[in-house]
């Protein structure tokens, strides 16, 4: 079949640009390997006296993303996340299952399932579960890296919650970049 002029340099032109462009823009995976993690799996610990379960599904890594981390928490009826703001990372919040309200900066918004809240750093953010159902959050960081605070605020589920003294939490709160009002 002959081809025009027109589209054999269009055709030569995107061969030649294969010189020019990365190796590494042309695949589809880079360093890090996907991950995938199941409903049962994940690091799960108990937040706070309220003994919120807390899940880590997707953390920052040395051989792994460093870009994002993904967690899920569940909040009983009553009960909530007290306002506070990270320093260092955007939160995105999706709202797996039950009802409340986000308070951010002054405002109170009423959420529910299906609800998504993107909340950049230095943003005041909190929750309280207003229903009468598991409020179940699922919640990721960017950067990733603050689910480190997870793990030692919280204690390994089979564990019982350990209080921390009022300098335990400025210690914590000033190493993750987390403020509480």
């Amino acid at each position: 079949m002959k081809q025009s002029r027109k589209q054999f340099i269009n055709t030569a032109s995107l061969g030649f640009a294969g010189f020019f462009v990365p190796a590494d823009f042309l695949s589809f995976c880079d360093e890090a390997e996907p991950v995938v993690v199941h409903e049962d799996e994940g690091e799960k610990y108990w937040i706070g006296p309220r003994n919120s379960p807390l899940t880590i599904k997707i953390a920052h890594s040395p051989n792994g993303k460093k870009s994002l981390s993904f967690c899920t928490e569940e909040i009983a009826p009553g009960e909530g996340i007290p306002m506070h703001k990270h320093l260092n990372e955007d939160e995105l919040i999706f709202v797996h299952t039950g009802e409340g309200i986000l308070h951010v900066a002054d405002k109170e918004i009423r959420v529910k399932k299906s609800s998504v809240a993107l909340i950049p750093k230095h943003c005041w953010h909190g929750v309280k579960n207003t229903g009468s159902e598991i409020f179940i959050m699922v919640f990721a960081y960017t950067p990733a890296g603050f689910e480190g605070y997870f793990r030692e605020f919280g204690s390994p589920v089979g564990k019982p919650w350990q209080p921390k003294s009022q300098a335990e939490y400025e210690k914590l709160n000033k190493k993750w970049g987390i403020v509480y009002k």
